[in-house]
C-alpha cells in the first residue's frame, strides 16, 4: 500500500488532483500580462518574485466552460520538464493522501477532459476525484514554446 500526497483542485464542480511533487506552491490569483499572440489556453504571465511565469487557464486547456476569476481562484505553480508553469484552476479543496490501491485506472470514465491526462480516478469519502497527470497536459513542444515568453 503506497499513499501519495495530492493536491485536490476544482474546476467548476469536478475535482481533480496532481501529484504534490510537482506543486512549488499555490498562490492568489494576482494581475496577469496578457501577451500578445500567444495560445487560446495562455493567460498571460506574471513577476513571481522577479522570475516571469507563464500562467495556463487550466479549464481553457481542458475545453471547459469559464467562468470569473473569484476570491477562490488560485494559481498553482508547477514544475514541468524544468519549467514553472503556473495553472489557473477555480479553487484549491486539501492536499489529501490516496492510497493507490484506491486509484482506479482501468475505467473509461465520463469525464470532460482528454483521457491522455487522465492517471485514473480515486475514490475517496469525500467522492470521485480524477487523477491528472500534470506534465501531459502540457505537451514538450506547448512546454518549449513558452520559452518565448
Amino acid at each position: 500500500m503506497a499513499l501519495k500526497q495530492f493536491v485536490v483542485f476544482k474546476l467548476q464542480q469536478e475535482k481533480y488532483a496532481i501529484d504534490i511533487m510537482k506543486v512549488d506552491e499555490i498562490i492568489r490569483m494576482m494581475e496577469i500580462t496578457k501577451i500578445p499572440k500567444a495560445d487560446y489556453y495562455i493567460e498571460g504571465i506574471i513577476n513571481l518574485r522577479g522570475k516571469v511565469i507563464p500562467v495556463i487557464d487550466l479549464k481553457k486547456k481542458f475545453g471547459l466552460d469559464l467562468k470569473e476569476y473569484d476570491k477562490f481562484t488560485r494559481i498553482m505553480v508547477v514544475d514541468i520538464r524544468g519549467k514553472k508553469i503556473g495553472f489557473i484552476v477555480d479553487e484549491v479543496e486539501e492536499v489529501m493522501r490516496i492510497d493507490d490501491d484506491s486509484i482506479d485506472t482501468t475505467t473509461s470514465f465520463s469525464s470532460n477532459i482528454d483521457d491522455n491526462f487522465v492517471i485514473g480516478v480515486a475514490k475517496t469519502e469525500k467522492g470521485l476525484i480524477v487523477i491528472i497527470d500534470i506534465e501531459k497536459v502540457m505537451s514538450e513542444e506547448e512546454t518549449e514554446n513558452l520559452d518565448m515568453y
